[in-house]
Protein backbone atom coordinates (compact mmCIF):
# COMPACT_ATOMS: atom_id res chain seq x y z
CA UNK A 1 0.00 0.00 0.00
CA UNK A 2 2.71 2.64 0.90
CA UNK A 3 4.54 2.33 -2.43
CA UNK A 4 0.98 2.48 -4.18
CA UNK A 5 0.57 6.30 -1.93
CA UNK A 6 4.26 7.34 -2.71
CA UNK A 7 3.44 6.66 -6.63
CA UNK A 8 0.11 8.25 -6.40
CA UNK A 9 2.09 11.27 -4.55
CA UNK A 10 4.27 11.40 -7.55
CA UNK A 11 1.81 11.21 -10.07
CA UNK A 12 1.53 14.67 -12.21
CA UNK A 13 -2.48 15.21 -10.83
CA UNK A 14 -1.01 15.35 -7.64
CA UNK A 15 1.97 17.30 -8.22
CA UNK A 16 -0.32 20.01 -10.00
CA UNK A 17 -3.25 19.48 -7.24
CA UNK A 18 -0.18 20.73 -4.69
CA UNK A 19 1.08 23.23 -6.63
CA UNK A 20 -2.37 24.95 -6.89
CA UNK A 21 -2.93 24.95 -3.19
CA UNK A 22 1.06 26.52 -2.26
CA UNK A 23 -0.41 29.57 -4.96
CA UNK A 24 -4.04 29.87 -3.17
CA UNK A 25 -2.43 30.10 0.08
CA UNK A 26 0.68 32.35 -0.54
CA UNK A 27 -1.79 34.33 -2.69
CA UNK A 28 -1.42 38.41 -2.30
CA UNK A 29 -2.23 40.73 -4.64
CA UNK A 30 -0.07 43.68 -3.92
CA UNK A 31 2.83 41.01 -4.20
CA UNK A 32 5.19 41.29 -7.04
CA UNK A 33 5.37 37.32 -6.90
CA UNK A 34 1.15 36.84 -7.01
CA UNK A 35 1.18 39.46 -10.15
CA UNK A 36 4.34 37.77 -11.91
CA UNK A 37 1.75 34.78 -11.80
CA UNK A 38 -1.35 36.34 -13.42
CA UNK A 39 1.17 37.44 -16.33
CA UNK A 40 2.12 33.84 -16.56
CA UNK A 41 -1.76 32.67 -17.05
CA UNK A 42 -3.00 35.92 -18.89
CA UNK A 43 0.24 35.41 -21.60
CA UNK A 44 -1.00 31.78 -22.57
CA UNK A 45 -4.43 32.60 -22.35
CA UNK A 46 -5.36 30.24 -19.50
CA UNK A 47 -6.72 31.09 -15.57
CA UNK A 48 -4.94 30.86 -12.02
CA UNK A 49 -6.20 27.27 -10.72
CA UNK A 50 -8.00 28.82 -8.09
CA UNK A 51 -10.45 31.00 -7.56
CA UNK A 52 -9.17 34.43 -5.83
CA UNK A 53 -10.69 34.78 -2.32
CA UNK A 54 -10.12 38.08 -0.17
CA UNK A 55 -8.65 40.12 -3.15
CA UNK A 56 -6.97 42.92 -1.76
CA UNK A 57 -7.31 45.89 -4.52
CA UNK A 58 -3.56 47.56 -5.25
CA UNK A 59 -5.71 50.94 -6.22
CA UNK A 60 -6.35 51.40 -2.17
CA UNK A 61 -2.71 51.05 -1.58
CA UNK A 62 -0.91 54.56 0.58
CA UNK A 63 0.14 56.59 -1.54
CA UNK A 64 4.19 56.12 0.07
CA UNK A 65 3.61 52.31 -0.97
CA UNK A 66 3.87 53.61 -4.45
CA UNK A 67 7.69 54.25 -3.72
CA UNK A 68 8.50 51.21 -3.14
CA UNK A 69 9.75 48.51 -6.14
CA UNK A 70 7.46 45.73 -5.01
CA UNK A 71 4.23 48.00 -4.92
CA UNK A 72 5.55 49.53 -8.43
CA UNK A 73 6.02 45.93 -10.13
CA UNK A 74 2.66 44.94 -8.48
CA UNK A 75 0.83 47.69 -10.55
CA UNK A 76 3.22 47.12 -13.65
CA UNK A 77 1.32 43.58 -13.79
CA UNK A 78 -1.84 44.59 -13.58
CA UNK A 79 -1.04 47.24 -16.20
CA UNK A 80 0.52 44.36 -18.39
CA UNK A 81 -2.78 42.09 -17.02
CA UNK A 82 -5.23 44.59 -18.31
CA UNK A 83 -6.08 46.39 -15.15
CA UNK A 84 -7.90 49.83 -15.37
CA UNK A 85 -6.61 52.34 -12.39
CA UNK A 86 -7.71 55.91 -12.07
CA UNK A 87 -5.64 58.65 -13.01
CA UNK A 88 -4.61 59.84 -9.87
CA UNK A 89 -3.55 56.49 -9.01
CA UNK A 90 -1.45 56.32 -12.06
CA UNK A 91 0.11 59.39 -11.39
CA UNK A 92 1.02 58.61 -7.69
CA UNK A 93 2.64 55.40 -9.14
CA UNK A 94 4.51 57.71 -12.32
CA UNK A 95 5.83 59.86 -9.15
CA UNK A 96 7.11 56.57 -7.52
CA UNK A 97 8.89 55.50 -10.70
CA UNK A 98 10.55 58.48 -10.96
CA UNK A 99 12.10 58.54 -6.97
CA UNK A 100 12.96 55.31 -7.89
CA UNK A 101 14.92 55.75 -11.23
CA UNK A 102 17.07 58.59 -8.97
CA UNK A 103 18.50 55.35 -6.35
CA UNK A 104 21.47 53.30 -7.02
CA UNK A 105 20.19 50.84 -9.27
CA UNK A 106 23.65 48.70 -8.43
CA UNK A 107 24.61 49.32 -5.07
CA UNK A 108 27.61 46.90 -3.15
CA UNK A 109 24.68 44.81 -1.40
CA UNK A 110 22.86 43.92 -4.37
CA UNK A 111 19.46 45.09 -2.69
CA UNK A 112 17.54 47.08 -5.58
CA UNK A 113 15.06 46.10 -7.83
CA UNK A 114 17.60 44.85 -10.49
CA UNK A 115 18.50 42.16 -8.27
CA UNK A 116 15.07 41.01 -7.81
CA UNK A 117 14.18 39.47 -11.14
CA UNK A 118 10.36 39.51 -10.61
CA UNK A 119 10.62 43.12 -9.45
CA UNK A 120 12.39 43.88 -12.60
CA UNK A 121 10.40 42.25 -15.05
CA UNK A 122 6.81 44.16 -13.30
CA UNK A 123 8.26 47.23 -13.65
CA UNK A 124 9.49 47.48 -16.92
CA UNK A 125 6.35 45.79 -18.07
CA UNK A 126 4.16 48.52 -16.20
CA UNK A 127 6.62 51.15 -18.06
CA UNK A 128 6.04 49.75 -21.28
CA UNK A 129 2.19 49.46 -20.89
CA UNK A 130 2.27 52.77 -19.16
CA UNK A 131 4.23 55.19 -21.67
CA UNK A 132 4.02 53.37 -24.78
CA UNK A 133 3.34 56.78 -26.63
CA UNK A 134 6.36 58.54 -24.63
CA UNK A 135 9.26 56.15 -25.10
CA UNK A 136 11.49 58.98 -23.90
CA UNK A 137 10.00 57.89 -20.74
CA UNK A 138 11.54 54.49 -20.48
CA UNK A 139 14.85 55.78 -20.75
CA UNK A 140 15.89 55.73 -17.56
CA UNK A 141 15.11 52.12 -17.05
CA UNK A 142 16.51 51.12 -20.46
CA UNK A 143 20.41 52.64 -19.35
CA UNK A 144 19.65 50.28 -16.85
CA UNK A 145 18.78 47.40 -18.49
CA UNK A 146 21.71 47.71 -20.86
CA UNK A 147 24.55 48.33 -18.14
CA UNK A 148 23.01 45.33 -15.99
CA UNK A 149 23.79 42.88 -19.11
CA UNK A 150 27.42 42.85 -18.05
CA UNK A 151 26.42 42.60 -14.18
CA UNK A 152 24.62 39.53 -15.46
CA UNK A 153 26.98 37.44 -16.39
CA UNK A 154 27.48 34.75 -13.44
CA UNK A 155 23.80 35.08 -12.20
CA UNK A 156 21.79 31.85 -11.97
CA UNK A 157 19.81 30.68 -15.71
CA UNK A 158 16.64 31.54 -13.69
CA UNK A 159 17.57 35.29 -13.09
CA UNK A 160 19.41 35.96 -15.85
CA UNK A 161 16.72 34.59 -18.26
CA UNK A 162 13.89 36.86 -16.66
CA UNK A 163 15.98 39.73 -16.64
CA UNK A 164 16.88 39.49 -20.75
CA UNK A 165 13.18 38.66 -21.10
CA UNK A 166 12.60 42.69 -18.84
CA UNK A 167 15.12 44.26 -21.18
CA UNK A 168 13.47 42.67 -24.70
CA UNK A 169 10.37 44.49 -23.29
CA UNK A 170 11.63 47.72 -23.65
CA UNK A 171 13.74 46.80 -26.62
CA UNK A 172 17.08 46.49 -24.94
CA UNK A 173 19.01 43.37 -26.53
CA UNK A 174 20.84 41.19 -24.37
CA UNK A 175 23.22 38.93 -25.96
CA UNK A 176 22.97 34.63 -25.23
CA UNK A 177 24.93 32.66 -23.28
CA UNK A 178 26.18 29.38 -23.30
CA UNK A 179 23.14 27.49 -21.38
CA UNK A 180 23.28 25.00 -18.88
CA UNK A 181 22.95 20.74 -20.32
CA UNK A 182 19.20 20.20 -19.78
CA UNK A 183 19.34 17.58 -17.99
CA UNK A 184 21.42 20.10 -15.08
CA UNK A 185 18.33 22.99 -15.06
CA UNK A 186 16.66 23.08 -12.04
CA UNK A 187 12.77 22.34 -12.36
CA UNK A 188 12.25 26.13 -11.83
CA UNK A 189 14.47 26.48 -14.78
CA UNK A 190 12.72 24.10 -16.86
CA UNK A 191 9.61 25.91 -16.30
CA UNK A 192 10.26 29.04 -17.08
CA UNK A 193 12.07 27.95 -20.57
CA UNK A 194 9.51 26.31 -21.26
CA UNK A 195 7.23 29.59 -20.76
CA UNK A 196 9.52 31.82 -22.69
CA UNK A 197 9.23 28.82 -26.01
CA UNK A 198 5.66 29.52 -25.61
CA UNK A 199 5.10 33.15 -25.33
CA UNK A 200 7.77 34.42 -26.94
CA UNK A 201 9.41 32.19 -29.17
CA UNK A 202 11.52 34.29 -31.22
CA UNK A 203 12.94 35.21 -27.62
CA UNK A 204 13.46 31.61 -26.65
CA UNK A 205 15.23 30.83 -29.91
CA UNK A 206 17.73 33.88 -29.62
CA UNK A 207 18.49 32.15 -26.31
CA UNK A 208 18.81 28.58 -27.53
CA UNK A 209 15.68 27.74 -26.08
CA UNK A 210 13.44 26.29 -28.77
CA UNK A 211 16.20 24.10 -30.37
CA UNK A 212 15.41 22.33 -26.81
CA UNK A 213 12.06 22.53 -26.09
CA UNK A 214 11.83 18.71 -26.76
CA UNK A 215 14.17 17.88 -24.31
CA UNK A 216 12.72 20.77 -21.55
CA UNK A 217 9.82 18.78 -22.21
CA UNK A 218 11.10 15.41 -21.36
CA UNK A 219 13.40 16.49 -18.64
CA UNK A 220 10.40 18.49 -16.78
CA UNK A 221 8.48 15.50 -16.87
CA UNK A 222 11.39 13.22 -16.10
CA UNK A 223 11.94 15.41 -12.63
CA UNK A 224 8.04 15.24 -11.47
CA UNK A 225 8.01 11.92 -11.71
CA UNK A 226 11.05 11.27 -9.77
CA UNK A 227 10.32 13.78 -7.18
CA UNK A 228 7.75 15.64 -5.16
CA UNK A 229 7.80 19.96 -6.43
CA UNK A 230 8.89 22.06 -3.74
CA UNK A 231 7.51 25.45 -4.32
CA UNK A 232 9.45 28.17 -2.33
CA UNK A 233 7.61 31.47 -3.89
CA UNK A 234 4.22 32.13 -6.10
CA UNK A 235 6.01 33.51 -9.30
CA UNK A 236 7.97 29.78 -9.06
CA UNK A 237 5.44 28.01 -8.56
CA UNK A 238 3.32 29.67 -11.31
CA UNK A 239 5.24 28.55 -13.64
CA UNK A 240 5.60 25.29 -12.73
CA UNK A 241 2.33 24.41 -12.30
CA UNK A 242 1.25 26.20 -16.26
CA UNK A 243 4.60 23.99 -17.31
CA UNK A 244 4.01 20.81 -16.53
CA UNK A 245 0.24 21.10 -16.94
CA UNK A 246 0.99 22.33 -20.30
CA UNK A 247 3.96 19.85 -21.13
CA UNK A 248 1.40 16.90 -20.11
CA UNK A 249 -1.53 18.07 -22.13
CA UNK A 250 1.02 18.31 -25.17
CA UNK A 251 2.43 14.85 -24.59
CA UNK A 252 -0.98 13.23 -24.36
CA UNK A 253 -2.28 15.07 -27.03
CA UNK A 254 0.95 14.01 -29.51
CA UNK A 255 -0.27 10.42 -28.34
CA UNK A 256 -3.68 10.56 -29.16
CA UNK A 257 -2.68 12.21 -32.74
CA UNK A 258 -0.30 9.28 -33.64
CA UNK A 259 -2.75 6.89 -31.93
CA UNK A 260 -5.24 8.08 -34.48
CA UNK A 261 -3.49 8.45 -37.66
CA UNK A 262 -1.50 4.70 -36.93
CA UNK A 263 -5.59 3.40 -36.76
CA UNK A 264 -6.62 5.69 -39.76
CA UNK A 265 -4.03 6.13 -42.48
CA UNK A 266 -2.12 2.62 -43.64
CA UNK A 267 0.68 4.50 -44.26
CA UNK A 268 1.58 5.65 -40.99
CA UNK A 269 1.38 2.74 -39.65
CA UNK A 270 3.32 1.55 -41.76
CA UNK A 271 5.98 4.09 -40.96
CA UNK A 272 5.27 2.94 -37.11
CA UNK A 273 5.69 -0.77 -37.38
CA UNK A 274 9.30 0.08 -39.76
CA UNK A 275 10.56 2.61 -36.84
CA UNK A 276 9.62 -0.61 -34.25
CA UNK A 277 11.46 -3.50 -36.32
CA UNK A 278 14.54 -0.43 -37.12
CA UNK A 279 14.85 -0.45 -33.34
CA UNK A 280 13.59 -4.43 -32.22
CA UNK A 281 17.05 -5.49 -33.36
CA UNK A 282 19.18 -3.50 -30.86
CA UNK A 283 16.54 -3.68 -27.83
CA UNK A 284 17.41 -7.77 -28.57
CA UNK A 285 21.04 -7.52 -28.51
CA UNK A 286 20.94 -5.08 -25.42
CA UNK A 287 18.52 -7.40 -23.90
CA UNK A 288 20.52 -10.73 -24.59
CA UNK A 289 23.91 -9.09 -23.56
CA UNK A 290 22.72 -7.54 -20.17
CA UNK A 291 21.10 -11.36 -19.41
CA UNK A 292 24.04 -13.36 -20.40
CA UNK A 293 25.90 -11.41 -17.26
CA UNK A 294 23.02 -11.53 -14.68
CA UNK A 295 24.24 -13.91 -12.64
CA UNK A 296 20.71 -13.66 -10.04
CA UNK A 297 17.72 -12.48 -11.16
CA UNK A 298 15.22 -10.79 -8.99
CA UNK A 299 11.94 -11.91 -8.13
CA UNK A 300 10.40 -8.79 -10.26
CA UNK A 301 12.52 -9.20 -13.01
CA UNK A 302 11.62 -13.02 -13.66
CA UNK A 303 7.67 -11.76 -13.24
CA UNK A 304 8.53 -9.40 -16.12
CA UNK A 305 10.00 -11.95 -18.55
CA UNK A 306 6.84 -14.04 -17.30
CA UNK A 307 4.62 -11.57 -18.26
CA UNK A 308 7.07 -11.18 -21.91
CA UNK A 309 7.02 -15.06 -22.65
CA UNK A 310 3.27 -14.77 -22.84
CA UNK A 311 3.28 -11.17 -25.16
CA UNK A 312 5.72 -12.58 -27.56
CA UNK A 313 3.59 -15.63 -29.15
CA UNK A 314 0.99 -12.70 -29.87
CA UNK A 315 3.45 -10.67 -31.69
CA UNK A 316 4.79 -13.55 -33.85
CA UNK A 317 0.65 -14.18 -34.62
CA UNK A 318 0.74 -10.14 -35.43
CA UNK A 319 3.82 -10.54 -37.33
CA UNK A 320 2.08 -12.99 -39.25
CA UNK A 321 -0.47 -11.83 -40.32
CA UNK A 322 1.13 -8.52 -41.40
CA UNK A 323 3.68 -10.34 -43.05
CA UNK A 324 0.56 -12.23 -45.15
CA UNK A 325 -1.44 -8.76 -45.52
CA UNK A 326 2.34 -6.93 -47.16
CA UNK A 327 2.82 -9.64 -49.21
CA UNK A 328 -0.60 -9.82 -51.20
CA UNK A 329 -0.23 -5.55 -51.20
CA UNK A 330 2.97 -5.61 -52.96
CA UNK A 331 1.71 -8.59 -55.14
CA UNK A 332 -1.27 -6.28 -56.04
CA UNK A 333 0.74 -3.27 -56.61
CA UNK A 334 4.26 -4.04 -57.72
CA UNK A 335 5.31 -5.85 -60.77
CA UNK A 336 7.19 -7.88 -58.61
CA UNK A 337 7.05 -9.87 -55.22
CA UNK A 338 7.61 -12.36 -53.00
CA UNK A 339 6.16 -14.57 -50.17
CA UNK A 340 7.29 -17.05 -47.63
CA UNK A 341 9.65 -19.92 -48.57
CA UNK A 342 6.71 -21.97 -49.28
CA UNK A 343 5.21 -19.11 -51.95
CA UNK A 344 5.90 -18.10 -55.35
CA UNK A 345 7.39 -15.03 -56.76
CA UNK A 346 5.70 -13.21 -59.46
CA UNK A 347 6.93 -10.82 -62.09
CA UNK A 348 4.76 -9.63 -64.59
CA UNK A 349 4.29 -11.58 -67.72
CA UNK A 350 4.03 -15.61 -67.95
CA UNK A 351 5.57 -17.43 -64.99
CA UNK A 352 6.92 -20.53 -65.50
CA UNK A 353 7.22 -22.37 -61.51
CA UNK A 354 8.79 -25.50 -61.07
CA UNK A 355 8.68 -27.30 -57.77
CA UNK A 356 10.04 -30.73 -56.51
CA UNK A 357 7.27 -32.65 -54.96
CA UNK A 358 10.41 -35.14 -52.77
CA UNK A 359 10.40 -32.67 -49.62
CA UNK A 360 13.40 -34.46 -48.79
CA UNK A 361 15.34 -32.56 -51.02
CA UNK A 362 15.79 -29.10 -51.95
CA UNK A 363 12.68 -27.11 -53.37
CA UNK A 364 13.14 -25.24 -56.12
CA UNK A 365 11.14 -22.33 -58.37
CA UNK A 366 12.40 -20.87 -60.85
CA UNK A 367 10.77 -17.46 -62.73
CA UNK A 368 10.77 -16.17 -66.20
CA UNK A 369 9.59 -13.26 -67.57
CA UNK A 370 9.28 -12.09 -71.21
CA UNK A 371 11.95 -8.74 -71.61
CA UNK A 372 13.86 -9.83 -68.47
CA UNK A 373 15.89 -12.43 -67.02
CA UNK A 374 14.81 -12.38 -63.29
CA UNK A 375 15.43 -15.27 -61.55
CA UNK A 376 15.19 -15.99 -57.91
CA UNK A 377 16.05 -20.30 -56.13
CA UNK A 378 14.68 -20.94 -52.85
CA UNK A 379 15.74 -23.98 -50.60
CA UNK A 380 14.13 -26.28 -48.21
CA UNK A 381 15.66 -28.99 -45.97
CA UNK A 382 19.11 -29.38 -48.80
CA UNK A 383 21.92 -30.42 -47.15
CA UNK A 384 24.10 -27.61 -45.93
CA UNK A 385 27.47 -28.90 -44.10
CA UNK A 386 29.69 -27.43 -46.77
CA UNK A 387 27.97 -23.88 -46.50
CA UNK A 388 31.33 -22.38 -45.12
CA UNK A 389 34.07 -24.53 -47.16
CA UNK A 390 31.44 -22.86 -50.61
CA UNK A 391 31.99 -19.06 -49.05
CA UNK A 392 35.71 -19.51 -48.91
CA UNK A 393 36.19 -21.21 -52.20
CA UNK A 394 34.14 -18.57 -53.66
CA UNK A 395 35.17 -15.98 -51.51
CA UNK A 396 36.64 -13.76 -54.88
CA UNK A 397 33.80 -14.40 -56.83
CA UNK A 398 30.92 -13.52 -54.04
CA UNK A 399 33.40 -9.82 -53.55
CA UNK A 400 33.41 -9.30 -57.36
CA UNK A 401 29.43 -9.97 -57.55
CA UNK A 402 28.37 -7.92 -54.22
CA UNK A 403 30.76 -5.12 -55.75
CA UNK A 404 28.85 -5.33 -59.02
CA UNK A 405 25.67 -5.11 -57.27
CA UNK A 406 26.58 -1.75 -55.14
CA UNK A 407 27.16 -0.20 -58.43
CA UNK A 408 24.07 -1.23 -59.85
CA UNK A 409 22.05 0.29 -57.22
CA UNK A 410 23.34 3.48 -58.14
CA UNK A 411 21.34 4.11 -61.05
CA UNK A 412 18.02 3.37 -59.02
CA UNK A 413 16.20 5.94 -57.60
CA UNK A 414 16.98 6.97 -54.10
CA UNK A 415 14.91 5.34 -51.94
CA UNK A 416 15.46 1.94 -53.35
CA UNK A 417 19.21 2.49 -53.45
CA UNK A 418 19.61 2.90 -50.27
CA UNK A 419 17.88 -0.11 -48.90
CA UNK A 420 19.87 -1.83 -51.75
CA UNK A 421 22.91 -0.65 -50.33
CA UNK A 422 21.85 -1.15 -46.33
CA UNK A 423 20.93 -5.09 -47.28
CA UNK A 424 24.61 -5.55 -49.22
CA UNK A 425 26.31 -3.86 -46.11
CA UNK A 426 24.20 -6.14 -43.53
CA UNK A 427 24.74 -9.17 -46.15
CA UNK A 428 28.96 -8.36 -46.16
CA UNK A 429 28.85 -8.39 -42.53
CA UNK A 430 27.06 -11.63 -42.26
CA UNK A 431 29.45 -13.58 -45.09
CA UNK A 432 32.77 -12.09 -43.04
CA UNK A 433 31.00 -13.21 -39.75
CA UNK A 434 31.66 -16.99 -39.11
CA UNK A 435 28.56 -17.38 -36.51
CA UNK A 436 26.19 -15.43 -39.08
CA UNK A 437 27.11 -17.49 -42.08
CA UNK A 438 23.99 -19.38 -41.45
CA UNK A 439 21.92 -20.63 -44.89
CA UNK A 440 18.58 -19.21 -43.88
CA UNK A 441 19.48 -15.82 -42.60
CA UNK A 442 21.57 -15.07 -46.10
CA UNK A 443 18.69 -16.26 -48.06
CA UNK A 444 16.62 -13.68 -45.59
CA UNK A 445 19.08 -11.31 -47.41
CA UNK A 446 18.65 -12.33 -50.69
CA UNK A 447 15.20 -12.16 -50.70
CA UNK A 448 14.83 -8.40 -49.54
CA UNK A 449 17.38 -7.55 -52.45
CA UNK A 450 14.45 -9.17 -54.68
CA UNK A 451 11.88 -7.52 -53.19
CA UNK A 452 13.39 -4.00 -53.19
CA UNK A 453 14.39 -4.00 -56.71
CA UNK A 454 11.35 -5.65 -57.73
CA UNK A 455 9.53 -2.40 -57.01
CA UNK A 456 11.25 -0.95 -59.36
CA UNK A 457 11.57 -4.05 -62.32
CA UNK A 458 10.00 -2.99 -65.78
CA UNK A 459 11.36 0.80 -64.81
CA UNK A 460 15.00 0.54 -64.60
CA UNK A 461 16.53 -1.59 -67.13
CA UNK A 462 19.48 -2.63 -64.65
CA UNK A 463 16.61 -4.26 -62.51
CA UNK A 464 16.90 -7.73 -64.14
CA UNK A 465 20.42 -7.86 -64.69
CA UNK A 466 20.92 -7.27 -60.57
CA UNK A 467 18.49 -9.74 -59.74
CA UNK A 468 20.20 -12.27 -61.95
CA UNK A 469 23.26 -11.26 -60.21
CA UNK A 470 21.67 -11.83 -56.91
CA UNK A 471 20.56 -15.16 -58.04
CA UNK A 472 24.55 -15.85 -59.50
CA UNK A 473 25.35 -14.63 -55.35
CA UNK A 474 23.15 -17.47 -54.23
CA UNK A 475 24.51 -19.82 -56.33
CA UNK A 476 28.80 -18.95 -55.04
CA UNK A 477 27.38 -18.50 -51.71
CA UNK A 478 26.64 -21.99 -51.23
CA UNK A 479 22.73 -21.90 -50.68
CA UNK A 480 21.52 -25.15 -51.61
CA UNK A 481 20.47 -25.19 -55.35
CA UNK A 482 19.35 -28.32 -57.51
CA UNK A 483 17.57 -27.14 -61.38
CA UNK A 484 15.44 -29.69 -62.96
CA UNK A 485 13.31 -29.73 -65.38
CA UNK A 486 9.88 -28.32 -65.02
CA UNK A 487 7.50 -31.55 -64.46
CA UNK A 488 4.18 -29.50 -64.32
CA UNK A 489 4.07 -25.62 -65.63
CA UNK A 490 1.65 -23.12 -64.21
CA UNK A 491 0.95 -20.13 -66.05
CA UNK A 492 -0.57 -16.79 -65.38
CA UNK A 493 -2.01 -14.05 -67.65
CA UNK A 494 -0.06 -10.75 -67.74
CA UNK A 495 -0.72 -8.26 -64.82
CA UNK A 496 -3.55 -5.87 -65.56
CA UNK A 497 -2.01 -2.33 -64.53
CA UNK A 498 -3.07 -1.91 -60.68
CA UNK A 499 -5.18 -5.21 -60.73
CA UNK A 500 -4.28 -8.07 -58.87
CA UNK A 501 -2.75 -10.98 -60.06
CA UNK A 502 -5.35 -14.34 -59.99
CA UNK A 503 -4.36 -17.88 -60.58
CA UNK A 504 -6.05 -19.49 -63.38
CA UNK A 505 -5.87 -23.32 -63.95
CA UNK A 506 -5.19 -24.72 -67.73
Amino acid sequence: MVPMINAFKKSFSYQLDSVSEYLKANYHRESPESGFAHHVFQQTNSQLPFDVANDIEIATLEPNRLSEAPALAAVGYGLACGRQFSEGFLETWANGLVRLSGREAFPAHRASFFYRPTELLGIALGVSYHYKSQPEQSKWLQDILVEGEQRSTHSDLWTFLLSAYAAHILSVTWRSRSLRLVYEMTVDELALAKWLCIVKPTFAHTFGLIQVESSIDKALLEHCIESSISAHDSARAALVYFALKRTVNQTFQSSWDEYEQIHQNPQKSIEWLKNICDNMNVVTQYLQSQLSRQSDIETLNIHDMQMLLQALPRLRSDTNIIEAEISKQVRMHSRLYIVNNEGTLITGGYVNMTQNQDKSITNQTKINAPNSSIGFLQSGSGTVSNFSQNIGQNNDEISRLIRSLREMAQEFPEAQREEVLMELDNLQEDISTPEKQKPERLKIRLRRLVVIVGTIAGVFVAAADFSNNVLELSEKLGVPIELSQPQSIQQLPPSVPNQPSERSNP
